[in-house]
């Protein structure tokens, strides 16, 4: 695992810790310089701007040590290089990125070697410091290619079974009880069944696709950390970086009246996730309903979402009628029809929407689009020369709330 901690020579010559006293005033410097390597320029700005620095002002006082003695780091030091290794590899962060930034950190210790040695003659002491940094080096980076491999995979082993498969065959609606067992993932009677929709971090917004990937899977693994099985029968996530649906066992999450435990659930995701979160849930689904019951989980979201609900747990309840009115068919076409003429006038479908999500108390409606309130009776007064239906006449007030409703929902 270690390789030979035989020194060069019998012993550092003299030199040796002169130049390594300069340099080690320059630990700190050295770590914030890691940040401007190339491969740093392709990670997520919460590991740039941190991580690495304190990286760096961990690691580089141990290469330091083992230039002045010519030994090689003990088993102890180099678990910090494996629990970084098996971190970076859970997260996606390229191997060739890896390798990349330790490459960058052996290369400022040597060079501020070479600017500590000049104008000294000490050739043998640069000498010295060049065969052990090589040789320490060889030890770091066998260590952590060996750690990033192992965990890479110990990832495809999970991706490709386990509590992900046997979610995916009661999503599909197969009996998954025979690969449970061979699996050994302990099944409930019945689950919740929760669609998530996970908002995109700032990291996942940045210029280089590198870094969005590794935001992407920096995000999905601390999310994915909330399910792991703690005794009991599993949590089945399915879920991708945007979202996607859980299982949750009734067993743990006991049906109850005000869903307190699934709202403190989903904050939980959103925290992990570093971004909002939005969730629906179908609750107390024995497992061979599970497959429509995902169906409606993902339709409810969808409504919750184009309606503009905040994030957090929705269920059908709370958009009951605009979940209906999404279906398809003659009446929500018949719907949307009634307020096309107002599609390319977005002024006045504003307007609209503003006017019904204030009650139809207009003064309210227009300190929510900051104009003043004879604009709103105006503006009303056009929608209904232009859709044929009185937004102050109650049967024309609720066609035009199902028409607003329906058009959100359909994308609009």
């Amino acid at each position: 695992m270690v390789l030979s901690s035989e020194s060069p020579q019998s012993g550092p010559p003299e030199g040796v810790a002169a130049i390594l006293d300069r340099v080690g005033s320059r630990v700190g410097a050295m770590a914030q310089e890691i940040t401007a390597a190339e491969a740093a320029q392709f990670l997520p700005d919460e590991m740039h701007d941190s991580e690495l620095v304190s990286i760096g002002n961990r690691v580089i006082p141990i290469a330091l040590r083992y230039l002045r003695t010519g030994g090689t780091p003990t088993d102890d030091e180099l678990q910090a290089v494996r629990e970084r290794a098996e971190q970076r590899a859970r997260e996606g962060v390229p191997l060739s990125l890896v390798l990349g930034l330790w490459q960058r950190g052996f290369q400022l210790v040597f060079d501020e070697c070479l600017r500590a040695s000049e104008g000294t003659g000490d050739g043998p002491a640069l000498g010295w410091i060049g065969a052990v940094g090589f040789r320490v080096q060889e030890v770091f980076v066998a260590e952590l290619v060996r750690a990033y491999q192992r965990e890479r995979a110990v990832q495809s082993d999970e991706l490709t079974g386990g509590p992900q498969f046997v979610g995916r065959l009661l999503l599909l609606g197969h009996d998954p009880r025979a690969d449970a067992e061979r699996l050994d993932v302990r099944l409930d009677l019945a689950y919740h069944v929760l669609a998530v929709r996970l908002e995109k971090t700032p990291g996942e917004l940045s210029a280089e696709r590198a870094a969005r990937d590794v935001a992407g899977r920096r995000k999905l693994h601390r999310v994915q950390r909330l399910f792991r099985a703690d005794g009991g029968p599993a949590m089945l996530s399915m879920l991708d970086r945007d979202g996607g649906t859980v299982l949750i066992p009734v067993a743990l999450y006991p049906v109850d009246d005000d869903d307190e435990r699934l709202r403190r659930l989903v904050a939980a995701i959103a925290a992990a996730a570093g971004a909002p979160a939005s969730a629906a849930v179908v609750e107390g689904v024995a497992r061979g309903e599970i497959k429509d019951a995902a169906v409606e989980a993902q339709e409810v979201l969808r409504v919750a979402v184009a309606l503009g609900r905040p994030a957090g747990l929705h269920r059908l309840a709370d958009v009951a009628v605009a979940y209906q009115l999404s279906r398809r068919g003659p009446g929500a076409q018949r719907l949307s029809e009634t307020i096309r003429p107002l599609l390319d006038q977005p002024d006045l479908l504003r307007t609209l929407r503003a006017y019904l999500d204030c009650d139809l108390d207009r003064l309210r409606a227009a300190r929510a689009l900051d104009v003043h309130p004879n604009t709103v009776n105006n503006r009303l007064n056009r929608i209904e020369g232009l859709c044929g239906t009185s937004p102050f006449r109650t049967e024309g007030i609720v066609a035009l709330y199902a028409a607003v409703t329906a058009h959100a929902v359909e994308g609009g």
